[in-house]
């Protein structure tokens, strides 16, 4: 397990190496500065001009500029943002939990929909809730996450007015009951996104599973139905259910960012996209760290659960 975990991090940072590598290129590649946002190409001399790009290290050849902030990065410092002029770590900081907050409710209510609903799907194969149940995880491949979101604001806010359209608190107004209306649309788009892969993976995993012989072993044994369906087929069929999630992770994260900016939500998805805009490189790079160790060590520790969940798994 040592042994697994160690190579399990470092290509876990190679791949980080490499994504930010590669963002960093793209980035410098987009015509313009950061001065050119910041409103630096206005008035002012062309020596002046020159003396804010050398201020801000955009004189230096590309290499370098990545190889310091890689060594910047290192020492823990992600270097001050062109727009806000504080720190990113900062910026990140103010964005991080709201963000936290709205991918973990809303990838929470997935799983505990689409494995339910995924598992009486398959424990009653084409049956009316299997029918019922793959229409809705289809609809949910089929719409493309822009269309949720706008159609989820004009039904819920515009026509029904039961939940707010926009932001994470009301005017003038903290408090738990607020955040939570405020939180439910833009959650439940990541989970109407999310659910019907799951529902369609959960109902796979456990029909291959229901056909086992260690399952009639175990009804052969008296044991009732709830316990052989639960806790003898759903914890094997679980293994590819995580294997699932780890595969959609990137993609919550990325429809995160889509919602976020939506939704006016104001986590670091919405941030990136307003620092790619802003050219603010600093603060795309920081951003794009966080998300990616996020959703790295994620991944490492479903990888984890898989193991624990699946004794036939060993790791070398």
């Amino acid at each position: 397990m040592a042994r697994y975990l160690y190579e399990r991090v470092l290509s876990a940072l190679l791949t980080m190496f490499f994504i930010t590598a590669i963002l960093y290129v793209l980035l410098a590649s987009i015509q313009g500065s950061a001065l050119d946002v910041m409103g630096g190409s206005g008035g002012e001399t062309a020596a002046e001009y020159e003396s804010a790009r050398q201020a801000l290290g955009l004189d230096l050849p590309l290499w370098l500029r990545y190889a310091h902030w890689l060594r910047d990065v290192l020492r823990g410092d992600l270097g001050m943002s062109y727009r806000y002029g504080i720190p990113v770590a900062e910026v990140i900081g103010q964005r991080f939990w709201p963000s936290v907050l709205l991918i973990g409710t809303g990838v929470s209510f997935a799983v505990l929909l689409g494995v339910p609903v995924g598992l009486l799907a398959a424990y009653r194969p084409r049956s009316v809730w299997d029918r019922l149940s793959s229409f809705f995880a289809l609809t949910g491949f089929a719409v493309p996450r822009f269309i949720t979101c706008i159609a989820f604001i004009y039904i819920f806010s515009f026509k029904l007015r039961l939940v707010p359209a926009t932001g994470m608190h009301s005017s003038g107004v903290v408090s738990f009951g607020d955040l939570v209306s405020h939180l439910i649309l833009p959650a439940s788009t990541i989970t109407f996104g999310a659910v019907g892969y799951l529902i369609q993976q959960t109902r796979s995993a456990c029909l291959d599973v229901f056909h086992e012989d260690y399952l009639k072993t175990a009804r052969a044994k008296g044991l009732s139905e709830l316990e052989v369906v639960l806790k003898h087929g759903l914890r094997t069929a679980l293994a590819p259910i995580l294997t699932q999630l780890m595969v959609e992770m990137p993609e919550i994260v990325g429809f995160a960012a889509i919602a976020e900016k939506i939704f006016g939500w104001p986590g670091i998805g919405s941030l990136m996209i307003e620092a790619i805009r802003n050219r603010d490189i600093p603060l795309t790079m920081g951003v794009t760290l966080v998300i990616a160790t996020l959703v790295l060590c994620v991944n490492i520790l479903l990888d984890i659960a898989y193991g624990l969940l699946d004794p036939r798994v060993r790791y070398r």
